[in-house]
């Protein structure tokens, strides 16, 4: 049997507003699929699917970590565009280094470079 992600889907509260602040971020372009749900498909990686509800449920723990260059840019550019750095970067040895931000609809992502602080 072979198995694979085939999407990573994050809840959200204003699908578009998210998609806007991600396309602007990272250059992904998204397709709607009705009001509440938006599908990007990066060049690297699974499709991103967007999946506006009134409410998360107890217990969900959905956290996808968005592999990125230059953290630090990255993190500018977050601010830049009205999202909040909840989480300053972390090193974590031999691994890399990750963040976790609030897009302005109030998604919380994760962020992942492999490349060491300097």
């Amino acid at each position: 049997m072979s198995a694979w992600i085939s999407h990573v889907e994050w809840h959200c509260h204003d699908a578009p507003r998210l998609a806007e602040f991600l396309a602007a971020l990272f250059g992904w372009s998204f397709v709607a699929h009705g009001r509440h749900c938006r599908e990007a498909t990066p060049a690297r990686g699974p499709r991103i699917g967007l999946l506006e509800v009134a409410s998360r449920p107890d217990g969900e723990t959905q956290q996808a970590f968005i592999a990125v260059a230059d953290l630090e840019l990255v993190l500018q550019r977050v601010r830049d565009l009205e999202g909040v750095v909840v989480q300053a970067p972390v090193t974590v040895p031999g691994y890399g280094r990750y963040a976790r931000i609030r897009a302005p609809e109030g998604t919380v992502l994760g962020l992942f470079s492999e490349q060491p602080a300097n």
